[in-house]
């Protein structure tokens, strides 16, 4: 869960320690947070699905990030089916991803290349999710 350490000075570069650090505090704010909250704790549940889910996602983002080839999921699937997802949960995700990266003192270089992957991540889970071709 997330504590109320200051900020970090913001010199770590994107590795696995960091993406380590990035994916527990930021689901650490997430399973608190009222809007996003709720929706993960329905899905995942109790607490070895939350480590094994959390593994998960540290493979995933190393392997976005680093090249590391050790995520073999299909995210798009499990968000597909998620039941009241709005672009403003996308939104709100992506706001608090950027505040830990600033929480864990993630280098200005890091913070933009991992933000820039969120949105994009983002924007082909909304485009997935919301876009219906009959509205144009």
């Amino acid at each position: 869960m997330p504590d109320a350490t200051p900020m970090m000075t913001g010199n770590r570069p994107v590795d696995a320690a960091l993406i380590s650090d990035l994916v527990d505090r930021f689901y650490g704010h997430i399973r608190l947070e009222p809007m996003l909250g709720p929706i993960f704790e329905a899905e995942i549940g109790d607490e070895a699905q939350w480590d094994a889910h959390l593994a998960k996602l540290k493979s995933f983002w190393r392997s976005v990030m680093l090249q590391e080839g050790s995520y073999s999921g299909r995210p798009m699937p499990a968000h597909m089916k998620l039941k009241g997802l709005t672009p403003e949960h996308f939104q709100r995700w992506l706001n608090l991803f950027r505040q830990t990266l600033g929480e864990i003192g993630a280098s200005d270089a890091a913070t933009e290349a991992l933000m820039d992957r969120a949105m994009r991540i983002a924007q082909s889970f909304q485009l997935n999710i919301f876009y219906n071709p009959a509205r144009g």
